[in-house]
């Protein structure tokens, strides 16, 4: 003879009986096991792999996957590896104290070709290994997936604003690269996101080749000031590592 058929109960209903005896302290528990040791070493590891893949997948889909293997420990000392390190400990520090970091802001700026991605992108991984959601964004690439249908991997331009506005540290790499000038849409969307990160306490290390007055031409003295105000500053002057050579002069 067949067993009889178990009762289904829908979910809600399981749901809120469970509820209830967790109110009137009437859920018996002496069959729940513990967890296991491990369980939360595991979650740390899983987590760790987690915050390793979201950053990998940055510098994909920016089109820099080969600049994943750069470390603060292989930088000159004219890239500033130590201030780099110490910049991303304070952050992790005031993250984990749920407070704001001294310098919320910083700015890696120097001559083209100087190693200021090269820095960046070695500290983005130093926050990743240290506990923080890290993503690398170019600047261009944010404003360019923000317009209808453009967005990578299937994202919605919301999707897109919340990826990078929430991280919790922004690497925007190539600050206002390639504008001479800015319309009234692309002044917002930039300050909106970096409004949006000065709000919630969220770091964002920025590069580029521009001087700060430059920059608030381009975009504003608002937006200018939100990535300026009390930001640590990195100048990483060197001659152009990419060894470029000249032709018909």
């Amino acid at each position: 003879m067949a067993p009889p058929a178990r009762a289904v109960v829908p979910i809600s209903h399981a749901l809120g009986r469970l509820m209830l005896e967790m109110k009137n302290r009437t859920l018996d528990t002496s069959a729940f096991k513990p967890l296991p040791e491990d369980t939360a070493e595991s979650l740390d590891e899983g987590y760790a792999e987690i915050r390793r893949q979201a950053w990998l997948n940055s510098l994909r889909l920016a089109g820099h996957a080969d600049y994943a293997h750069w470390t603060l420990d292989q930088l000159d000392d004219d890239q500033h590896p130590k201030r780099l390190r110490g910049w991303v400990t304070a952050a992790a520090l005031a993250r984990a104290k749920k407070a704001k970091p001294k310098a919320l802001n910083a700015v890696a700026y120097g001559n083209v070709g100087s190693g200021k991605s090269t820095a960046v992108i070695a500290a983005g991984r130093y926050a990743a290994e240290n506990g923080l959601m890290a993503r690398y964004l170019k600047h261009t690439h944010y404003l360019q997936w923000l317009r209808p249908d453009s967005a990578p991997a299937g994202y919605t331009a919301h999707q897109v604003r919340a990826l990078f506005a929430s991280c919790d540290v922004l690497v925007l790499d190539e600050l206002c690269g390639e504008m001479d000038n800015a319309n009234d849409w692309v002044r917002k969307e930039s300050a909106d996101l970096i409004d949006a990160r000065v709000a919630s306490g969220l770091p964002t290390l920025c590069a580029t080749n521009l001087p700060s007055k430059r920059i608030a031409q381009i975009m504003g003295s608002r937006f200018a000031s939100r990535i300026a105000g009390g930001a640590a500053l990195f100048e990483i002057i060197h001659d152009d590592r990419r060894n470029p050579v000249s032709w018909g002069d």
